[in-house]
């Protein structure tokens, strides 16, 4: 009897217990793997803190997280590759300047400071992001720049193009193409760089499995 009068004890004790704990909630969630790599909640968190980028103002507020995600996702692929091919540790990386650029981005120190431990972060979170953002600048600047060039063929091109075909229809001169055409060049320069960083990024998103698990 003293046996079972115990084990009605435990059993009381041990309910009591269980009903005061209390309700479980979700405090990490991951998002996306890239290779090994997890993309946490977080970690979206955080790119919204420094907007990594902008609202535009009529998305849900879903549908910024989810593209916010996309973002993170393809920094992670950029930066792994960096990593994982060794072209990250011979480049010229200024992760300073990310930092400070993300930091202004989310109101200054002040500003962000709170915001960071209201949201389970902390400085050397934010660290790591401007490390893989200052690679990926590193990469984009020192080795896919160089790559690129514009021929007086291709900027007679985008002049006609852009400007003898556009204002054609409003009745009034094109500027003459000496005028324009280091603004042309400009962008030209800019159009090349873009197809050369979304090329390796193909490139790259070859080289990592990427597993995503939330929209």
């Amino acid at each position: 009897m003293r046996s079972a009068g115990l084990s009605l004890i435990l059993m009381a004790v041990s309910h009591f217990a269980v009903a005061q704990q209390p309700p479980a909630r979700v405090v990490e969630e991951v998002l996306a793997v890239v290779g090994n790599t997890p993309i946490l909640y977080s970690d979206v968190t955080l790119a919204a803190l420094v907007r990594l980028l902008e609202p535009d103002g009529t998305e849900s507020e879903e549908d910024f997280r989810s593209r916010l995600l996309d973002a993170r996702i393809r920094l992670e692929v950029e930066f792994r590759d960096l990593e994982e091919s060794g072209l990250l540790f011979r480049l010229d990386l200024d992760p300073q300047k990310a930092r400070n650029a993300l930091i202004a981005r989310g109101g200054g120190v002040e500003a962000l400071e709170p915001r960071l431990a209201d949201s389970g972060l902390s400085w050397p979170d934010l660290d790591e992001l401007a490390l893989r953002i200052a690679g990926v600048d590193a990469y984009v600047e020192q080795r896919l720049r160089p790559r690129v060039s514009v021929s007086m063929e291709e900027i007679d091109a985008a002049y006609q193009e852009l400007l003898v075909a556009e204002i054609a229809t409003a009745d009034e001169p094109p500027p003459p193409v000496a005028v324009v055409q280091d603004q042309l060049r400009t962008l030209l320069v800019e159009r090349k760089l873009n197809d050369e960083i979304e090329h390796w990024l193909v490139r790259a998103g070859e080289r990592q499995e990427v597993t995503r698990f939330s929209r």
